[in-house]
């Protein structure tokens, strides 16, 4: 009977993905609303942290973007997933942090989803092709996890991107890619980049607050999610006039390299995870990608 159980869940499960992918026109959506639960924020958050952790996942780190009280960005990952994007050189550890924002409301908490396959497709790109299985089973014990908190997966928007259209995106024709990163950082040496860049993040330089760091010394690489709290510049600024519901996508990544450190573009993630963006609204945050060009600057020199 509880092999039986847990059988009909899974297909459940599995139905509502492929019901909700179809609903979205058949491509990706960048987050899934999950619903709105009764209890304080840290209530919520205590029961999406347990039911996450008896999936085997991981959680990196947690935060109030803008330093608000009422916005919460859990970041966790897995050692499949950790395993699977250390193989892809350069900037495939970026795909291994998944996240779940809550926006509090009263005695009430509004929860929504990065969507992993939308990650894995932008991210790891043509990669996801060679591990299409695993990461599918990974995507999908996210949302078995998530479940148990609520059965609710709508997409925000019903227009979204297909597979190719995020391996190949660009906001506008002469826009940024995946692959047109900023360089904030040189060094002698990784030993070097990863002491300067964590002694920053701990002296919370640039009105920063490190989120989550991932550090693979044989490997020369390492990951760090960044949260951008200066008033003018940060967070506070962009959700202001984009609104909290793309949560999240936050916080920002800053991936080290060997001897470089490197961003990705704002003019490219910001489209990317704000996908209903438009030009009028673009317009408004504008300066935004250079401000925080400049920020991650000054945590790595």
């Amino acid at each position: 009977m509880i092999r039986k159980y847990f059988f009909l869940k899974f297909l459940f499960v599995f139905v509502l993905i492929i019901n909700e992918n179809a609903f979205a026109d058949g491509g990706l959506v960048a987050f899934y609303k999950l619903g709105t639960k009764k209890g304080s924020l840290i209530e919520v958050r205590n029961n999406i942290v347990k039911s996450l952790i008896k999936e085997n996942f991981k959680i990196l780190g947690e935060y109030n973007p803008s330093k608000d009280s009422n916005l919460l960005v859990i970041t966790f990952t897995r050692k499949d997933l950790l395993d699977i994007t250390l193989k892809i050189k350069d900037k495939g550890l970026m795909a291994s942090v998944m996240r779940i924002g809550l926006i509090a409301n009263n005695n009430s908490v509004d929860i929504s989803l990065l969507n992993p396959e939308y990650v894995f497709y932008s991210y790891l790109r043509d990669n996801t092709k060679k591990y299409e299985i695993e990461l599918a089973q990974i995507s999908l014990d996210i949302k078995m996890a998530l479940y148990t908190i609520t059965p609710e997966f709508t997409p925000f928007i019903i227009s979204s991107l297909s597979d190719r259209e995020l391996k190949e995106f660009r906001f506008l024709i002469r826009y940024p890619s995946f692959d047109d990163h900023i360089i904030v950082g040189t060094f002698k040496s990784f030993k070097q980049g990863l002491k300067i860049i964590k002694d920053n993040l701990q002296a919370r330089k640039g009105e920063t607050i490190k989120v989550y760091e991932l550090i693979y010394e044989k490997e020369k690489i390492a990951l760090f999610g960044i949260g951008l709290l200066d008033k003018r510049k940060g967070e506070a600024n962009f959700l202001d006039k984009l609104g909290n519901s793309h949560l999240a996508a936050l916080p920002y990544e800053l991936i080290l390299v060997d001897t470089t450190a490197s961003i990705l573009h704002g003019k490219f993630r910001f489209p990317l995870y704000w996908s209903d963006l438009s030009m009028q609204e673009y317009r408004l945050i504008y300066k935004t990608p250079r401000d925080i060009e400049e920020t991650m600057k000054v945590i790595s020199k």
